[in-house]
């Protein structure tokens, strides 16, 4: 033990005349406590007072590794004011960072400028996350990205372990998509879509009331409540943030359309997996508001979006969610004066809810819902009136919890649908935008049967119209094609009001087909629609192709002549007679499928109307002139004197099937001749 001492009194006094030595070559002495130490026995009083903290002889060689610790290490190769920093790993490869020492003169402005990169990914500072004067310049590296991916990630995990517990985190995840900073927004932002896919309920969340607030509840329902408030909250803001984010037009900065086709793809998500849940019309409003620009090719998510829309209205079976849509699109359309893509009335015609919708039955209903009378009601005590309906107001919210809809809101929501949809087609029809005529008449062809009367003259005037100007036009494929459908659209229409034993004059509409029949049978694409397998025109640079042309140029033809001589009155012997004869000119140039199918027509033609076998004969008759084959009028054609000598021809018919439908209808005219 003494020995010990001893040592350590050596090693004092060694220490202790080192430093008297530096003392004396410093004449200001620099390194005195700001105590009252004697100046001329510094060595001595420390000595004194061995046990001082500020002993410099017990930390002499704690500070001598200290500074040789604090030394930058000298780098071979690069300048004095280049230091290394932590390295970076690129392509799988680990470098180097060199970052340059920043001067004293710019510390201040390099520590505000890195405060307001860090708060984009900070919880408490609000000036890049809640939006400030200008946007954050700086150029985000690799490095801040990480860090911000890093942040980001571990937000979204505790969200998704605990949700209730974790509502700090959503709440701040949220604000981050509406920073400033570009890539912090768009991280967020796709983050937040699995994030509410996840934790949203499948039930719809209402405000409580001010009874329900000031109720005693337990912890747990209080921190659902909590929850559910703050879930409803953040997703509000998050919808007005892809609200505002989507309505960039094309020719805005890259950056922020970039963002605009990220936040219309968010909405896209959420529409198709949170249709039931808050804030779905204004969801639907971004959709719907996207794809109404004028030109759709120079958006590349336009076509997604008119799909997630599509099959929204093909799986609705309630009618809510194709209400809303169908709402907003009329609102929307008639916004934009109607200047809109032919693909977007073509989401019309995805409407499922109207496919087993009967106008006619509301009526019939009403009738039969005959009120009770006094005697025949079933009495019940005050109790029982009370229990009946305390136990309906609860059905009633249970039903409200469940959203489920009955029959009569069902049937109320395809009546309001209906009304709607016939309403725009109408106005559509109206401004005469060409481009849009063929969707109006796809829809009025599906759903024109379910007209009302009241709204049945205003559309046959319309279409009158479009149907003379056709004429005047030129014939190409699309306007024999639009054509067609303004014939069948108009028996279409008409179809439904026969039942009421109203008789309407539709011989524009006949005299219109019988005109328009040589045309048909030139046309080359009379068999093929959108989605045959065909070669692409080169020529042609139209990237969004109408979506929905069912029926080919040949079905609309067929059902055309359906509707008129055995679905309405429009059917009569002479028109029988100039129909056959100008269907067999046409049997010369149509396909084969196309002219099998006329020829089972005329089969059934004959049999209502036995007077056409005569058309088969080469006998003298007793008639009036010859027959005019250029008229286009059927009343001045003179059809009673015209014979089929076509058939004489078309029996060598390349096709054995053809050949064979045209023998067999000429022995049944012997047979109906006799």
């Amino acid at each position: 033990m003494s020995r010990r001492k001893r040592s350590q009194e050596a090693a004092r006094e060694r220490a202790a005349k080192r430093i008297k030595e530096q003392d004396a070559l410093l004449d200001n002495h620099l390194f005195q406590n700001a105590m009252d130490i004697p100046e001329d026995n510094t060595t001595e009083y420390y000595e004194e007072n061995p046990q001082n903290p500020q002993n410099p002889i017990d930390k002499l060689w704690d500070d001598e590794e200290q500074d040789y610790e604090m030394k930058p290490r000298k780098l071979q190769g690069y300048e004095e004011d280049v230091v290394e920093g932590l390295p970076i790993k690129i392509n799988g490869k680990v470098e180097r960072k060199m970052l340059k020492k920043n001067s004293p003169k710019n510390e201040e402005d390099n520590m505000e400028s890195d405060e307001a990169s860090d708060d984009a990914t900070s919880d408490n500072s609000g000036s890049d996350i809640d939006g400030g004067d200008e946007p954050n310049e700086e150029v985000d590296t690799e490095e801040k990205i990480v860090q911000l991916k890093e942040e980001i990630a571990e937000l979204v995990e505790n969200i998704m372990e605990e949700p209730e517990e974790n509502v700090s985190s959503l709440s701040r995840l949220c604000r981050m998509s509406e920073s400033r900073n570009p890539n912090t927004c768009k991280f967020s932002m796709l983050a937040l879509v699995p994030v509410f896919k996840s934790i949203i309920p499948g039930y719809r969340i209402r405000p409580l009331t001010e009874t329900e607030k000031r109720e005693r509840v337990s912890r747990d329902v209080a921190k659902l409540r909590n929850f559910e408030q703050t879930l409803v909250s953040c997703y509000k803001n998050y919808i007005e943030n892809l609200k505002k984010l989507s309505k960039v037009p094309n020719s805005e900065v890259k950056v922020k359309v970039s963002l605009g086709i990220l936040a219309t793809q968010a909405a896209n998500e959420l529409a198709s997996n949170g249709a039931h849940f808050n804030f779905r019309k204004e969801v639907f409003s971004i959709l719907i508001r996207r794809v109404s620009k004028p030109n759709l090719s120079a958006d590349p998510i336009a076509a997604k979006t008119i799909k997630t829309l599509e099959l929204l209205l093909s799986e609705d079976d309630d009618g809510l969610i194709s209400f809303d849509i169908v709402q907003i699109l009329c609102k929307t359309v008639k916004l934009r004066k109607y200047n809109v893509e032919e693909s977007v009335l073509n989401i019309l015609l995805s409407l499922d809810i109207l496919q087993d919708y009967d106008p006619n039955t509301k009526a019939e209903k009403e009738a039969s819902q005959v009120k009770l009378k006094k005697k025949d009601r079933v009495h019940l005590s005050k109790k029982q009136k009370k229990a009946r309906k305390e136990m309906k107001q609860i059905e009633e919210e249970m039903e409200k919890a469940e959203q489920a809809v009955t029959a009569e809101e069902r049937e109320k929501n395809q009546g309001e649908i209906l009304k709607l949809v016939l309403s725009l087609y109408l106005n559509t029809l109206k401004f005469e935008i060409s481009s849009l005529v063929a969707p109006v008449l796809e829809g009025l062809v599906k759903f024109g049967n379910m007209a009302n009367f009241e709204l049945l003259g205003d559309f046959l005037e319309v279409m009158k119209e479009l149907l003379l100007d056709a004429k005047k036009d030129a014939l190409s494929p699309s306007e024999i094609r639009k054509t067609v459908l303004l014939i069948v659209g108009a028996f279409s229409i008409v179809s439904n009001q026969n039942q009421m034993k109203v008789h309407i004059d539709l011989s524009v509409f006949v005299d219109g087909l019988y005109a328009l029949l040589p045309y048909i049978s030139l046309d080359a694409d009379i068999e093929l629609s959108h989605k045959s397998l065909r070669l692409a025109d080169p020529l042609n640079n139209e990237i969004l192709k109408p979506l929905v042309n069912h029926s080919t140029t040949a079905e609309l033809l067929l059902k055309a002549l359906d509707h008129i001589f055995f679905r309405s009155r429009s059917g009569t012997k002479l028109r029988a007679l100039a129909f056959t004869k100008r269907i067999y000119t046409c049997v010369a140039q149509t396909p084969e499928k196309t002219s099998i199918a006329l020829l089972k027509f005329l089969e059934k033609l004959i049999n209502r109307y036995p007077e056409v076998g005569a058309l088969y004969s080469t006998d003298d008759r007793v008639g009036n002139g010859n027959f005019n084959m250029e008229a286009d009028n059927v009343f001045r054609s003179n059809a009673e004197g015209a014979i089929l000598w076509e058939n004489n021809i078309l029996v060598h018919h390349y096709c054995p099937v053809v050949a064979q439908g045209l023998r067999s209808l000429a022995n049944r005219s012997k047979e109906f001749a006799k």
